[in-house]
């Protein structure tokens, strides 16, 4: 005789769906607890009491670690089905039928991402989302003084919170920028959006390097072998990343990429590296030229720190995937 499960109805409530597929899809509490943004005790209440609403062992607890048992397998499944329905329903009657319903999405982004990559992934979302709306402030970790991508820099005391892999207070999304490291944890991982390269560029008018651009037989794959006549234009946070000889030929440095690219433009014998981000249509247009230099010293990754209400969203998993395909 096949046994019944009786499965109370608050076993449905989305949430603990959701701890439950994160456990079983990373096979730890703790890293569930990080993925969802809450406790470690939290995610076991949530599991202990869905065994006991089921009134079956879901999971084999082990130092660390943990697996699904056989009944948990077969539970996986129709967690998975529930889920899906819950979020095509959400797409259609819920929040997420209108993307940001009554307040726009707050984002305070890195300065670079701010002007060169968000304003690119939020017009792919409205272009089939026109309801859609969004704040963006632009910022530098430590600053307390936000600019506007969209209106006049406005003075103000109130910081943009938030740390690297920290969590905002007052925005739904904080994107950061640092040095790409040689390891990244768990954490990192789960947020981190992509690459931001760095291109090296140089004027058409630029005789020294201009067959280099257009080669390809590529003649030089780094910085050095730029040709001795020509001195850089660096964006300032890929100074302290030169190597020495390398920063001895540095003529000019700016915290201001469009500086250091209308610099470029106008010099014969200036050669400019900046993010990859900030040149495509100067590329594009043929006012600048891209040298065929490799920098992976320079590589900055793009870190997108949602709050946990946020991110459980379908907005927040849109923006993401769009900004990580802008890449």
């Amino acid at each position: 005789m096949q046994e019944k499960m009786y499965i109370c109805k608050d076993m449905l409530e989305d949430f603990r769906l959701k701890v439950f597929l994160t456990v079983a899809s990373t096979g730890s509490f703790t890293r569930a607890a990080t993925l969802l943004g809450i406790t470690q005790p939290a995610v076991s209440q949530n599991i202990t009491t869905l065994e006991n609403q089921t009134g079956t062992r879901l999971l084999v607890r082990a130092k660390g670690e943990c697996s699904l048992t056989a009944e948990g397998l077969a539970f996986k499944e129709y967690a998975e089905k529930i889920l899906y329905w819950y979020s095509a329903a959400d797409s259609l009657f819920g929040s997420g039928g209108r993307l940001t319903f009554n307040r726009p999405v707050r984002i305070a982004a890195d300065p670079v991402v701010g002007a060169y990559m968000l304003p690119r992934a939020i017009s792919s979302i409205m272009a089939s989302n026109a309801e859609a709306g969004f704040e963006i402030e632009r910022f530098t970790p430590g600053e307390s003084i936000p600019e506007s991508i969209f209106e006049p820099e406005i003075e103000t005391s109130e910081e943009i919170p938030g740390t690297h892999f920290g969590t905002p207070e007052d925005a739904d999304v904080e994107i950061t920028v640092s040095p790409s490291p040689e390891t990244m944890d768990f954490e990192g991982e789960s947020r981190l959006v992509g690459v931001m390269d760095a291109s090296v560029v140089a004027s058409p008018s630029n005789k020294s390097v201009a067959y280099a651009a257009s080669s390809e037989s590529k003649p030089f794959s780094t910085l050095a072998g730029v040709h001795i006549s020509n001195r850089f234009a660096v964006w300032a946070p890929y100074v302290p990343l030169l190597a020495p000889d390398i920063r001895a030929r540095v003529a000019v440095t700016s915290s201001s990429i469009e500086a250091v690219k209308t610099l470029t433009a106008n010099s014969g014998r200036i050669v400019g590296v900046v993010p990859s981000c900030s040149v495509r249509d100067e590329i594009a247009a043929g006012s600048l030229l891209p040298m065929p230099v490799q920098l992976p010293d320079l590589a900055f990754d793009i870190h997108f720190n949602a709050l946990p209400e946020f991110a459980g969203k379908t907005i927040c998993r849109l923006l993401f995937d769009t900004l990580k395909n802008t890449l």
